[in-house]
């Protein structure tokens, strides 16, 4: 047969079994999915199912008219494996339905013409089999539903709740036994009786509006209220209830928190006393001399008095907690923080003092004195404290220690005064002795007329340099006492520095030839400043000439002027012995000698630097210097302010100019009657200023600061406004702003010149976007800024014509 088509269903099924069950397996596996079965699982009783249906086809065939075979002990079977496995009455009808649809497309595929009567039959096996199938989930339902009816009614009655069925008439239907157990009543007293009967009196109103709430539908999450029960006291009932209007029942739960109700009446009346008591304790508190404070065991902040507050001006918010730490002093916050936490850590008592910051911003001195609080069993609970103002005592005892300080150090400095008196007593006495020696001992010489004419030369010589050397020291020594008394005096001029730098190099260049050592000198032509031309050669020669003595031979000295912004640069370099760490500090001072023993190597008073200090002070400059040890070499640095005008040398002609035909040379610009407010720092450039402008015939008031020059500008009402731009405190841009900000009446649009030794182009835009409407760069030409000041004053008409 193999090979050939079946020619009937149960054929078919003979045949083609392998082919039906695995198209039958590959539709019903999705429907089996979430319940992971195997195939094995899937076909569970197919085979034996499809024997009986074989059978059933075939007795058909043979006894048309007889009846059907009644059959099916596999579609039993298997709808009690579907049940265990977890699966419902739906997906085994499913699956009977896909068997069906699998047979008939078998058939088709086939070509097979099935008779009705096998279609018959082919469909009543397989609803008779489903019915079969179906069987083990309808019993498995009813003794679901039964053993959930007897599992209600049991938790019903053994609930530890008080379980309770009423009507919306008022009265219990249903009780459990826990509920009776509660209140003493039996069901039928319970049953008799409304529910408002067992209500307290007081309870009533609000039982009712509940009531109301829950015959509307409302459901009743949480209500309390005291039912009475059989010993004739009242339990504390809290309600859970929801109604069923179209039943007119209230299925309601309850209960019993009498005990939670008595405890937490007792909690509070508890609460109320340790109210009472800490209310007491704050009181105390808040009106004790000191200020107070509590803490937890992880010492945070719980309570600080009234005084912390008043004292701090923090309050709750900002003091609990660690925000205390707020209002330490930032110097004594890590140390005060460390001491709190170690002895939180050791539960120790501890004392530190620290700067506490008052509620006017002033911080004074307190000491915190804190103690471990414990339990009656010894549990740690935190920390007690006070803090005490200790301002007064601690002011006392710094007095005492600064008082104890000045004293020592007035001890020490008069000691060292003493010993620098003595040395340089020793000192004068020995440098004014040498040369004296020498002179008196080639007098004496001279004085027998023995000496040839050859020795008599040397000895005049000998005695020469001597007596200037001793003239020098001398002369020292007067500047000094002028120095210390105020008598030394300036002639305050422009000073060309080149000039004064090559006096003062010829002065020390046969000393420095005779030692070997090469003096370098570069020099800025342009440098001028203001001072005396006397002074300032004086401080050039003590700077070369320190530089040279103090120098080996093959060394060099090197000296630089330069301009530095609005200043003079002079530097003295050289490579000789140095000057030590410990002594630099004190290198200018006065009688201070780095090597002021008998055995020094060098001589002099160790008076010139001190002399070239104080001349350089008097102009307004600065002096320091700077080595990088013994045998290292010195740098000594000048630093002279930029003269605002330079003057011209007599000697030099004037800038050839083309001939105008027609016309002589226009004469300087007069300034009659023009109000002038100079403003600079220097009071050799004001004086300066003042007598350049007041020979014009301007008339000229001048300020030392930029708010000085606002108080005057606002006073004077001047008709042009001269600034310097580099002033301390606030420069010429700042003090064109605050001018600027100033009403029209006031004087804020009065025209502005600036001076400066800025002379860049970007310099000249920023002092005009700054608000100054010209720029006279230094040093100033007399002409340039006299024109300047006449043209913003609007003078040019009074100017004679040519």
């Amino acid at each position: 047969m193999k090979g050939r088509s079946p020619s009937s269903l149960a054929e078919l099924l003979d045949t083609d079994r392998e082919a039906l069950m695995a198209d039958w397996v590959a539709r019903v596996a999705p429907l089996f999915k979430t319940l992971r079965l195997s195939r094995e699982q899937i076909i569970d009783a197919l085979p034996a199912f499809l024997d009986e249906l074989h059978a059933a086809l075939v007795h058909a065939e043979e006894e048309p008219h007889s009846a059907p075979l009644q059959h099916s002990e596999a579609a039993g079977a298997h709808g009690r494996q579907r049940l265990r496995l977890g699966a419902d009455v739906t997906l085994v009808a499913r699956e009977y339905a896909l068997l069906h649809d699998c047979i008939l497309a078998r058939a088709e595929l086939a070509d097979l013409d099935v008779p009705l009567s096998q279609l018959r039959v082919l469909g009543t096996s397989i609803d008779e089999a489903l019915a079969l199938a179906a069987v083990p989930f309808a019993l498995d339902s009813a003794e679901r539903h039964h053993a959930e009816a007897e599992e209600r009614e049991r938790f019903f009655q053994l609930s530890p709740d008080m379980f309770s069925v009423a009507g919306m008439d008022g009265y219990f239907k249903r009780v459990n036994t826990y509920f009776v157990h509660v209140l003493g009543w039996s069901e039928l007293e319970l049953y008799e009786r409304p529910l408002m009967e067992f209500v307290h009196p007081d309870d009533q109103e609000s039982t009712r509006a509940e009531m109301t709430k829950l015959s509307r539908g409302i459901p009743t999450l949480r209500f309390e209220n005291r039912f009475r029960a059989r010993d004739g006291h009242y339990r504390w009932l809290a309600w859970a209830s929801r109604p069923v209007p179209e039943l007119g029942l209230i299925y309601a739960a309850a209960r019993d928190i009498t005990e939670q109700k008595a405890v937490a009446h007792e909690r509070e009346r508890l609460l109320e006393a340790v109210r009472e008591s800490e209310a007491r304790f704050r009181n105390m508190a808040d009106h004790a001399p000191v200020m107070l404070w509590v803490t937890d065991m992880q010492g945070s902040t719980t309570y600080m008095n009234r005084g912390w507050y008043a004292f701090t001006g923090q309050t709750e918010a900002t003091g609990l907690g660690f925000g205390w730490l707020d209002a330490i002093h930032p110097d004594d916050l890590e140390r005060t923080r460390r001491t709190f936490v170690d002895s939180s850590l050791d539960r120790r008592p501890f004392r530190l003092d620290y700067r506490l910051r008052g509620a006017d911003g002033q911080y004074r001195w307190a000491v915190d004195t804190g103690s471990p609080r414990f339990d009656t069993e010894g549990q740690f609970l935190g920390y007690i404290g006070s803090v005490i103002d200790i301002s007064d005592r601690k002011k006392a005892e710094m007095e005492r220690e600064a008082l104890l300080s000045r004293e020592s150090a007035a001890r020490k400095e008069a000691e060292e005064a003493n010993q620098l008196k003595d040395e340089f007593l020793a000192t004068v006495s020995h440098e004014l002795r040498t040369p004296l020696t020498a002179i008196l001992g080639w007098v004496q010489l001279l004085r027998t007329g023995h000496l040839p004419e050859s020795r008599r030369e040397r000895a005049l010589e000998t005695m020469e340099r001597n007596a200037r050397a001793q003239g020098q020291l001398i002369e020292d020594l007067l500047d000094v006492s002028r120095i210390v008394s105020g008598k030394l005096k300036l002639d305050v001029a422009p000073v060309d520095l080149s000039t004064v730098v090559q006096q003062a190099l010829e002065s020390v260049r046969p000393a420095a030839d005779a030692r070997g050592i090469q003096v370098q000198a570069t020099v800025d032509t342009s440098s001028s400043v203001m001072g005396d031309t006397h002074r300032l050669q004086q401080v050039v020669w003590n700077l070369l000439s320190n530089a040279v003595k103090f120098t080996p031979r093959g060394g060099y000295v090197r000296l630089v002027v330069a301009r530095r912004d609005s200043s003079v640069e002079l530097t003295v370099e050289d490579t000789g012995q140095g000057i030590s760490a410990a002594f630099l500090p004190h290198v200018f001072e006065r009688f201070r000698q780095a090597d002021s023993g008998t055995t020094r190597k060098t001589g002099g008073l160790g008076l010139g630097l001190s002399i070239v200090r104080h001349i350089v002070e008097m102009h307004g400059g600065t002096v320091s210097a700077a080595s990088e040890g013994e045998g290292r070499g010195a740098t000594f640095t000048v630093r002279l302010p930029l003269s605002v005008t330079q003057r011209r040398d007599p000697a030099m002609p004037p800038s050839p100019r083309p001939p105008v035909p027609g016309r002589v040379p226009t004469p300087l610009p007069e300034l009659g009657g023009v109000r002038v407010l100079v403003v600079d720092d220097e009071e050799d450039a004001r004086e300066l200023l003042r007598t350049l402008l007041e020979d014009s015939g301007a008339h000229v008031a001048t300020a030392g600061s930029a708010a000085e020059g606002l108080q005057v500008l606002q006073a004077e009402r001047p008709d042009v406004l001269v600034s310097d731009i580099g002033m301390p405190g606030t420069d010429g841009y700042g003090f064109i702003e605050q001018v600027r900000a100033l009403p029209d009446e006031r004087g804020g649009r009065v025209p502005a010149v600036a001076i400066t030794a800025y002379a860049r182009s970007e310099d000249r835009t920023r002092v005009l976007r700054a608000g100054f409407q010209s720029h006279v760069p230094k040093p100033v030409e007399p002409g340039e800024l006299l024109a300047v000041l006449a043209s913003l004053a609007g003078r040019y008409q009074t100017l004679p014509k040519a």
